[in-house]
């Protein structure tokens, strides 16, 4: 019965270990190509000259040939496959090499089970064939008044034979104790041990959001890029048109063109927690004619979850699977 359910949890465990597995390798996929997307360079505007000649946009106004990449100038893509690497390496040390040694300790047990039904079958072919001995020697001696020596002396033989196959049966039975203590003994520490599960999820969680948190980090500030406008056209100054107090949103509102209400919220929105808001451009909020305008933009996070304090545990120790004795766990 402990076999069988340490079996069924074996089943739980590699499903388990699958999906991590997958987890992992989704998540080195996500991160190097955002790494190798957000190394890309941004597509330019092109103008063209008094000569006819077409040229990016910020060439023509005297900046040079400036490419920028999609990720800014602040992303960090080397962190990026940092984060990458070192996530791998510990889903692989505290997660998937744990559940790796418990699975090769679940089929040791599995062998030296089946090890030890096969000395159950002995011991059990030993013990009948003793008994049909003893019964043998029983009938001999009954008949010794009618076979007088003769019978005495196959007596003697029988029971030689007897003792022989006694002896024999006793130690097989005393391997047969000594082998049933040894996989009891591991598989009730395969049992305590199942109960770690549990933190071993919470781990997968825990790395999965350090490095979640670590590449946000790398990304840079989340703003529009400082694209350069086309000539002749001029920003408007939208943070200066935006009201500051209740009473004036509530008094413009109805005098403010609807395309322009909408470009006041979202550079409302843009505004970060240490009071310094983040400068918008007519340009960057989209006009009439746009595809993509800022609101199709994620919004920029405005805090950072800290990761949650997790509790120690221990792992999985190939010397607990021995028939010493196992210390408490810590």
């Amino acid at each position: 019965m402990m076999l069988q359910e340490a079996g069924e949890f074996a089943n739980h465990l590699k499903k388990v270990e699958k999906d991590i597995r997958g987890l992992k390798t989704a998540t080195e996929g996500m991160l190097m190509s955002a790494k190798s997307v957000l190394s890309a360079p941004l597509p330019r505007v092109y103008e063209e000259t008094a000569g006819g000649k077409v040229v990016p946009l910020n060439a023509s106004q005297g900046q040079g040939q400036v490419v920028l990449p999609i990720g800014g100038t602040d992303f960090n893509a080397e962190e990026l496959a940092k984060i990458s690497k070192e996530t791998s390496k510990k889903l692989e040390s505290e997660v998937l090499a744990p559940m790796e040694r418990w699975m090769n300790a679940y089929n040791l047990v599995q062998n030296r089970m089946n090890k030890l039904e096969s000395l159950r079958l002995e011991v059990d072919s030993r013990r009948r064939t003793v008994a049909k001995l003893g019964k043998k020697v029983d009938l001999q001696r009954a008949r010794l008044p009618q076979t007088r020596a003769k019978g005495e002396y196959e007596m003697e033989n029988t029971i030689k034979v007897l003792q022989h196959k006694e002896s024999k049966l006793s130690a097989c039975r005393q391997s047969f104790k000594e082998h049933e203590a040894l996989v009891y003994h591991q598989l009730t520490n395969l049992i305590r041990d199942t109960v770690w599960l549990k933190s071993y999820l919470s781990a997968v969680l825990r790395v999965e959001v350090e490095a979640f948190q670590a590449a946000n980090v790398a990304l840079g500030q989340m703003r529009a890029a400082a694209l350069p406008a086309p000539s002749g056209v001029e920003a408007a100054p939208v943070a200066a048109s935006i009201p500051s107090s209740p009473e004036a949103i509530a008094a413009g509102r109805d005098s403010t063109p609807p395309q322009l209400q909408q470009a006041n919220n979202v550079a409302r929105k843009l505004q970060h927690a240490n009071g310094a808001s983040v400068a918008v451009s007519a340009s960057a909020l989209g006009s009439k004619d746009s595809l993509y305008t800022i609101q199709d933009a994620p919004a920029a996070p405005t805090h950072r979850i800290t990761a949650a304090p997790v509790q120690a545990y221990d792992r999985y120790g190939e010397q607990n699977y021995s028939r010493a004795n196992v210390p408490a766990w810590a």
